[in-house]
């Protein structure tokens, strides 16, 4: 089996995303790079919705892609499952398009919900989540 990339293929892994109708916000150094700010960045850092429907499609982009967690010491290529990506944690995984760290909530606890812009958007929402 071929190793996967230590650095995201950010247009092949949004598009995969995109194209499987994944419900999802890109936050962290790619958001930045998506804003044209000149960082680098070797991950893909989205916050999911965690619904049982969004969930389950991405688990199928997941599993189309070959995701396993990067960090496992004991090297046992663990895969993510529906239970930990409805969770409160954050999956740092490794896949055929590179690194992809699926948060299910930010570090104060927001998620998706919380963050994707609603007809009441306010400006403490977006600087919390932005």
């Amino acid at each position: 089996m071929k190793p996967h990339p230590t650095a995201t293929n950010l247009a092949a892994l949004l598009a995969e995303l995109a194209r499987a109708d994944v419900e999802f916000i890109v936050v962290g150094g790619a958001a930045a790079v998506l804003h044209g700010v000149p960082v680098i960045t070797k991950d893909l850092d989205i916050v999911h919705r965690r619904t049982p429907e969004n969930v389950a499609r991405l688990l199928d982009v997941l599993t189309r892609l070959d995701a396993t967690f990067r960090y496992d010491l004991a090297e046992r290529s663990l895969r993510p499952t529906a239970e930990l990506l409805g969770g409160h944690g954050q999956l740092n995984l490794s896949t055929s398009l590179g690194p992809l760290d699926p948060l299910c909530q930010l570090e104060d606890g927001l998620g998706y919900d919380d963050c994707w812009p609603t007809p009441k958007w306010s400006r403490t929402r977006a600087r919390a989540c932005g």
